[in-house]
């Protein structure tokens, strides 16, 4: 086709060149100005193994590997503790992640601004899918930083401070030492703020925060009957036959587990009420035990001769940080007519109920302090006996 204006096509192609060039002018540096300030790059993370060995996957690896010392992962490592094995992630900004045992965690990601001029935060993201952690997130740049940890119930953006995160196949419980965080789960939104905690069941928003302390037992009040715990009757070497009884009655106000034996003085027997706990308390800095006593009846003296059998002793089996199997035990008792030497134990008013708490097991045991509680025990030892306890606590902060 022949143009009748060579002249308007040739002011159209020399517009449409200039514009095109304007456009360039304009849009290049535009769009090096936004990949300066936007660019991103993962930054390694250090894996440090406190004790055993530390499972971990690559992004595209086969098959798992395993650390003993320390090494430098990649964004997308994922990392497996056993009962035996602990460790701690350090991130590019210094916040940290102590992984305790039977802990899994997966890094999503670790990103920070690739150029000075960057102005992306700081980016730091965790799944963890079962396990106990703790986080300390390290104050942010200037650039700022979003801190957030995932897990199968919720969500949680942490600010700068102290947290610990703890997920089970039912719920996550996340406790707040210092700072605050941010809850979503299920529609739900909740701010947890220093000495609170939230948890988040299956499908459900995050629960009105509460005081950080907890409650290691399970029905320690007794309301539904033994559920949760173990009856046992142990018979000594002298030749006892005649066991002991535990079972829940209600008494005032309460339920409590009356423990008794009566009709053969002189034989030993131990009876008594047992739960498996197999917690890994490395994360607290606080444990005590809460229990009510109510003594009726003791025909043994004080605690025997070996301040061993008490009408009521409390017992907590753990393993210690060299992992040696070890216990605590504290008995009571009303009278000591034999004036037998007495060790861990407290004399307490007959007939009425008497609420104690131990001192912080965590400073008192030192260097022999709880790693892991296996159990904890309630039970009478001795010849016959009556007791009453209630209101059961292995409370942890």
């Amino acid at each position: 086709m022949i143009t009748k204006n060579p002249e308007k096509r040739a002011w159209t192609v020399l517009l449409t060149a200039f514009g095109i060039f304007c456009l360039l002018v304009i849009s290049c540096p535009l769009g090096i100005r936004w990949y300066l300030t936007t660019a991103t790059q993962v930054e390694a993370t250090q894996l440090e193994v406190l004790d055993g060995t530390i499972l971990f996957n690559m992004p595209g690896q086969a098959s798992p590997g395993g650390v003993t010392n320390v090494a430098q992962m990649p964004e997308k490592a994922e990392f497996k503790t056993d009962e035996t094995s602990w460790g701690t992630l350090t991130f590019f900004d210094d916040s940290s992640a102590v992984m305790y045992s039977r802990t899994h965690l997966k890094i999503l990601e670790t990103r920070t601004a690739r150029f000075q001029v960057g102005h992306q935060p700081d980016v730091i993201t965790l799944w963890v899918d079962g396990g106990r952690v703790r986080l300390a997130v390290a104050p942010a740049g200037e650039r700022g930083r979003r801190f957030a940890v995932h897990t199968p119930h919720a969500v949680a953006s942490l600010e700068e401070g102290s947290y610990s995160v703890e997920v089970s196949n039912r719920e996550t419980e996340i406790a707040v030492r210092e700072g605050q965080a941010i809850v979503s789960g299920s529609g739900g939104v909740k701010e947890v703020n220093r000495g609170e905690r939230t948890n988040v069941a299956a499908g459900q928003p995050p629960a009105d925060p509460v005081p950080a302390e907890r409650n290691l037992v399970e029905n320690g009040s007794f309301r539904d009957r033994l559920a949760h715990w173990s009856v046992y009757n142990e018979q000594g070497v002298d030749g006892g036959v005649i066991n002991g009884q535990a079972e829940v009655i209600a008494s005032g106000d309460r339920y409590a587990v009356r423990i008794s034996r009566m009709g053969e003085d002189g034989n030993h027997c131990e009876t008594g009420i047992t739960q498996e706990l197999n917690r890994d308390v490395r994360d607290y800095d606080s444990l005590k035990v809460h229990v009510d006593v109510q003594l009726l009846y003791q025909s043994l003296s004080g605690g025997g001769y070996l301040s061993s059998e008490f009408p009521v002793i409390v017992r907590i089996d753990y393993k210690d940080q060299y992992g040696i199997d070890r216990f605590w035990t504290h008995g009571f008792y009303y009278h000591n007519e034999a004036n037998f030497p007495i060790q861990n134990g407290t004399q307490i008013p007959r007939y009425r109920w008497y609420p104690y708490e131990s001192e912080n097991l965590m400073e008192v045991l030192g260097d022999l302090r709880p790693n892991w509680v296996t159990g904890i025990r309630l039970y009478a030892s001795g010849w016959n006996y009556q007791s009453m306890v209630s209101e059961v606590g292995l409370i942890v902060e």
